[in-house]
């Protein structure tokens, strides 16, 4: 598999694992997707803040600690240019989110 391929097939298992998870795990946020986003912001996946964000949640989301942290990894071990497609997917969700509640 060449690294185009890897860095597509990171991106997918991410968005898969945030469509499994993120409702738990951001639930009750006011912005959800400015989260996403800082969470993905840095070189590296913001680990400390996930976990902050896992310790408010019910009981049921430290089942998800074990996926948000392999995400996490696949995260870092993206490409530059597959990290920023990951941010450009982040806002273009947050795009569609807000011209379905117009």
């Amino acid at each position: 598999m060449n690294k185009l391929s890897e860095s597509c097939a990171a991106t997918r298992d991410l968005a898969r694992s945030a469509r499994a998870h993120g409702a738990l795990f951001l639930a009750g946020v006011a912005s959800p997707h400015e989260e996403w986003m800082s969470l993905v912001w840095g070189p590296r996946f913001d680990r400390e803040h996930a976990l902050r964000l896992l310790a408010s949640r019910p009981a049921g989301a430290a089942a998800a600690l074990p996926e948000v942290m392999a995400a996490a990894d696949r995260f870092d071990a993206l490409a530059m240019e597959a990290k920023r497609r990951v941010r450009r997917l982040i806002l273009r969700h947050e795009q569609r989110a807000s011209m379905r509640t117009v």
